[in-house]
């Protein structure tokens, strides 16, 4: 942001200056900073392409609360770069809490997010951004997504995943650093992938280090995502190429601890479409100094359809999970029940961020 922006800049505070969040957007200029007082919101807010280099603060972490109320989408969708959200909370949205969509530059940093249908935190297509100390669960698509960008250049740092379908997911995401975080009791733990129907495949070059992995798939959670078929993993690469995964803990995962698999160049879900037989074979990983321990089935996978993949005392020949997606998820609803995201536990108090 310009200096010259930084000295026009307002302060607009919700509700003594502008009555709701939208009110606010729309009188921001670049470089004005929208402060919540204490309060439930409805979501609903889209802040649009001009609104470029805003920031969105709640007072309160804990206090400044978007409810969803099971019928609305998104808490806030952001379509502009530079915006920065920082400090709220938001739980019982029908799609995502926060959404950042061809936005570059953007921040997420001391959110909460609980009980989503899709995604806690969703950025699709945005490039240089930064996820820190965020708090997610409950939700039954993913916790963290960043995906559809190449390069991506951006960081997940510090942040709990836990009780969600997914923790992290990234669809052809180049350049993305996922570090320093837990993942708790998720159904799959970090999961950087490759699609063809998703944009501009493949999935690569992620860096996930000193990440804490624990009980995935130990837990009923809600379920409503593709990725449904590596439920029980700590750590998948799942079609994705040249990925460095170091001095990580996974520990008890239903089935396996971190494992490499090839995947299918298109998703469908018509059972009378047969799968095509081209894959995106996963190649170039580097899986070292990682302590791996009481997986179900093994701890270190590379799965039958890999490529090359540098990986410490792995076992080979795990079954190929992609055989035919839409036959894999109905198995796992089915056999696992999973609750409705509604279901599911409010999270603690978070703290807040520094002043």
């Amino acid at each position: 942001m310009s200096l010259a922006l930084l000295a026009a800049a307002l302060v607009i505070h919700v509700p003594a200056d502008a009555p709701t969040v939208q009110a606010a957007v729309d009188r921001a200029r670049p470089g004005d900073r929208i402060v919540l007082a204490r309060g439930t919101y409805p979501g609903g807010v889209l802040v649009p392409p001009a609104k470029h280099d805003i920031t969105i603060v709640g007072e309160d972490r804990n206090g400044v609360v978007f409810d969803g109320g099971d019928t609305r989408e998104n808490a806030i969708v952001v379509q502009a770069d530079g915006v920065s959200i920082l400090n709220m909370s938001a739980h019982n949205f029908t799609d995502n809490g926060f959404f950042w969509g061809d936005a570059d530059r953007f921040r997420a940093s001391y959110l909460t997010v609980w009980n989503v249908l899709g995604y806690g935190l969703y950025i699709e297509g945005g490039r240089g951004g930064t996820v820190d100390n965020d708090y997610v669960s409950g939700a039954a698509d993913a916790a963290y997504y960043v995906g559809e960008c190449k390069p991506c250049d951006a960081t997940i740092a510090n942040v709990v995943a836990t009780r969600s379908a997914v923790g992290y997911s990234g669809t052809n995401a180049s350049g993305v650093t996922i570090r320093d975080s837990t993942w708790s009791g998720n159904g799959a733990g970090i999961v950087p992938n490759t699609y063809a129907n998703e944009g501009r495949p493949p999935q690569q070059r992620a860096t996930i280090t000193g990440n804490t992995i624990t009980d995935s798939g130990r837990f009923r959670v809600p379920v409503h995502t593709l990725l449904a078929g590596f439920v029980g993993t700590g750590i998948a690469v799942a079609g994705g190429n040249f990925n460095t995964i170091t001095n990580n803990r996974v520990l008890r995962s239903e089935r396996y601890g971190i494992a490499v698999f090839s995947t299918a160049r298109l998703i469908t879900l018509d059972p009378n479409r047969p799968e095509p037989t081209p894959r995106w074979r996963a190649h170039g990983n580097r899986v070292a100094g990682n302590e791996v321990s009481g997986s179900g089935r093994a701890d270190l996978v590379i799965a039958a359809g890999a490529g090359s993949n540098s990986f410490s005392s792995a076992q080979r020949g795990a079954a190929d999970l992609e055989a035919r997606v839409y036959q894999m998820v109905a198995r796992m609803q089915n056999r696992r029940k999973p609750p409705p995201y509604t279901a599911m536990p409010a999270p603690p108090p978070q703290p807040n961020m520094p002043s």
